[in-house]
Protein backbone atom coordinates (compact mmCIF):
# COMPACT_ATOMS: atom_id res chain seq x y z
CA UNK A 1 0.00 0.00 0.00
CA UNK A 2 1.46 3.33 -0.99
CA UNK A 3 1.05 6.51 1.02
CA UNK A 4 1.13 10.19 0.22
CA UNK A 5 2.08 12.57 2.99
CA UNK A 6 0.49 16.00 3.02
CA UNK A 7 2.22 18.34 5.50
CA UNK A 8 -0.17 20.20 7.78
CA UNK A 9 0.99 23.54 6.36
CA UNK A 10 -0.41 22.57 2.97
CA UNK A 11 -3.79 21.96 4.58
CA UNK A 12 -3.73 25.62 5.64
CA UNK A 13 -6.71 26.68 7.67
CA UNK A 14 -8.75 23.55 6.92
CA UNK A 15 -9.31 21.68 10.19
CA UNK A 16 -7.73 18.24 10.21
CA UNK A 17 -11.06 16.53 10.98
CA UNK A 18 -12.79 18.27 8.09
CA UNK A 19 -9.97 17.37 5.70
CA UNK A 20 -10.03 13.74 6.89
CA UNK A 21 -13.81 13.54 6.31
CA UNK A 22 -13.49 15.01 2.81
CA UNK A 23 -10.73 12.56 1.93
CA UNK A 24 -12.77 9.65 3.35
CA UNK A 25 -15.71 10.68 1.17
CA UNK A 26 -13.34 10.50 -1.80
CA UNK A 27 -12.51 6.90 -0.87
CA UNK A 28 -9.16 7.55 0.82
CA UNK A 29 -8.28 6.34 4.30
CA UNK A 30 -6.53 8.80 6.57
CA UNK A 31 -4.74 8.87 9.89
CA UNK A 32 -3.12 11.71 11.77
CA UNK A 33 0.58 11.35 12.53
CA UNK A 34 1.20 13.70 15.46
CA UNK A 35 4.97 13.16 15.49
CA UNK A 36 5.44 14.64 12.03
CA UNK A 37 2.39 16.91 12.12
CA UNK A 38 1.22 15.40 8.86
CA UNK A 39 -1.88 13.82 7.49
CA UNK A 40 -1.03 10.46 5.96
CA UNK A 41 -3.27 9.37 3.15
CA UNK A 42 -3.22 5.67 2.39
CA UNK A 43 -4.31 5.18 -1.19
CA UNK A 44 -6.44 2.25 -2.22
CA UNK A 45 -3.65 1.01 -4.51
CA UNK A 46 -4.51 -2.67 -4.17
CA UNK A 47 -7.77 -2.17 -6.05
CA UNK A 48 -5.92 -0.46 -8.90
CA UNK A 49 -3.29 -3.21 -9.06
CA UNK A 50 -5.93 -5.95 -9.13
CA UNK A 51 -7.78 -4.18 -11.95
CA UNK A 52 -4.54 -3.79 -13.92
CA UNK A 53 -3.74 -7.49 -13.53
CA UNK A 54 -7.20 -8.52 -14.69
CA UNK A 55 -6.88 -6.11 -17.62
CA UNK A 56 -3.53 -7.58 -18.63
CA UNK A 57 -4.90 -11.12 -18.48
CA UNK A 58 -7.92 -10.04 -20.54
CA UNK A 59 -5.78 -8.36 -23.21
CA UNK A 60 -3.31 -11.26 -23.38
CA UNK A 61 -6.20 -13.68 -23.93
CA UNK A 62 -7.51 -11.80 -26.98
CA UNK A 63 -6.85 -12.80 -30.56
CA UNK A 64 -4.96 -10.35 -32.74
CA UNK A 65 -8.17 -9.22 -34.43
CA UNK A 66 -9.86 -8.68 -31.04
CA UNK A 67 -6.86 -6.66 -29.83
CA UNK A 68 -7.04 -4.52 -32.95
CA UNK A 69 -10.78 -3.99 -32.44
CA UNK A 70 -10.43 -2.88 -28.81
CA UNK A 71 -7.42 -0.66 -29.47
CA UNK A 72 -9.35 1.06 -32.28
CA UNK A 73 -12.42 1.36 -30.04
CA UNK A 74 -10.20 3.07 -27.45
CA UNK A 75 -8.55 5.21 -30.15
CA UNK A 76 -5.24 4.29 -28.57
CA UNK A 77 -2.27 1.96 -28.85
CA UNK A 78 -2.25 1.29 -25.08
CA UNK A 79 -3.73 -2.00 -23.82
CA UNK A 80 -4.86 -0.22 -20.63
CA UNK A 81 -7.04 2.07 -22.75
CA UNK A 82 -8.46 -0.94 -24.58
CA UNK A 83 -9.32 -2.47 -21.17
CA UNK A 84 -11.11 0.73 -20.13
CA UNK A 85 -13.02 0.74 -23.44
CA UNK A 86 -14.10 -2.85 -22.78
CA UNK A 87 -15.18 -1.96 -19.24
CA UNK A 88 -17.17 1.04 -20.47
CA UNK A 89 -19.67 -1.25 -22.16
CA UNK A 90 -18.75 -0.64 -25.79
CA UNK A 91 -20.20 -3.60 -27.75
CA UNK A 92 -17.57 -6.18 -28.63
CA UNK A 93 -16.58 -7.55 -32.02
Amino acid sequence: MSALEVPAVIAGSVPVGRLARALAEAGLRTRYDGDRQAIVIELQARRNVADALVGMAWFNGLSQSERTYWLEAADSAAPADAWRAFQSGIPGP
